[in-house]
């Protein structure tokens, strides 16, 4: 099974455009045919005209956040007090999903700042269940990701068990795991045998090279080469998210796509 890769527009193209609408113009005449894309808050037309013109797939938009609030800038799922936000959030979030036929929402689970933890996943599990039914409803999958703690110290969602118990307490199929490989390396390493572990709640991959978060033919830590062939076997059919941040520029590192034997 061919693997499809999609650019991340929080990570790519971003030395070349400072709005999403062009970034989305720069993958597709890049070769790109799908993008994973933030929530463009103040840009929302401009970025269902980029769709529609070019006719990329969005693959993946994140929950939308509030830049204003230190808490608040990595997302509100978890965070007790912030329940009104989240679900205006969600209700916004699923509204220009619909408009660019994106089928999958990243529901970011926010910043731990103190507290009882108990009080994070109370919070966390109420608001996934009401992401689920209302992302049923449109016909959509939720992701959740566990993020470690160099790249976002303090990210309540930093363990796969914690999400794996999280994911079994929600008890919805449309609500999965998003298994961001970069991360994973960081926290568990053994990507093998955990994604093994964790195969029937995955919904969703991200890729980068560990640990500068580089292209995944930069060296590091893992051989892409080995990695790819795994999510082949994996038999995931869905689009793979280029996460990363090139080593140069976006257009010069991605000679990786054909040096590993693939094609955009």
């Amino acid at each position: 099974m061919a693997l499809k890769f999609a650019a991340n527009l929080n990570f790519l193209f971003t030395e070349r455009a400072t709005t999403i609408a062009e970034r989305i113009r720069l993958a597709h005449q890049n070769g790109f045919r799908a993008v994973e894309i933030p929530y463009p808050e103040g840009e929302t037309s401009d970025v269902v005209s980029a769709v529609k013109e070019t006719g990329v797939v969005v693959s993946l938009v994140n929950l939308a956040f509030d830049k204003s609030d230190d808490q608040l800038r990595f997302g509100s799922t978890s965070v007790p007090g912030s329940e009104k936000l989240f679900r205006s959030q969600l209700d916004a979030t699923i509204d220009f999903a619909r408009q660019v036929n994106c089928g999958k929402i990243h529901l970011t689970a926010g910043l731990f700042k103190g507290g009882q933890e108990s009080d994070y996943t109370k919070t966390y599990t109420s608001n996934l269940k009401i992401a689920a039914d209302s992302l049923r409803a449109s016909k959509m999958i939720g992701v959740i990701e566990p993020i470690n703690k160099y790249a976002v110290p303090g990210y309540y969602m930093n363990s796969y068990s914690k999400a794996a118990g999280i994911l079994a307490d929600v008890a919805a199929d449309n609500i999965q795991l998003l298994a961001d490989l970069f991360h994973l390396q960081h926290l568990h390493g053994n990507v093998s045998k955990t994604l093994e572990e964790y195969k029937a709640l995955i919904g969703h991959f991200q890729i980068a090279q560990v640990p500068h978060r580089h292209e995944p033919d930069v060296s590091g830590e893992l051989d892409y080469g080995f990695v790819f062939k795994a999510l082949q076997d994996f038999g995931y059919d869905g689009w793979v998210g280029c996460e990363y941040k090139p080593k140069t520029t976006t257009v010069e590192g991605l000679g990786w796509v054909s040096k590993l034997g693939y094609t955009l």
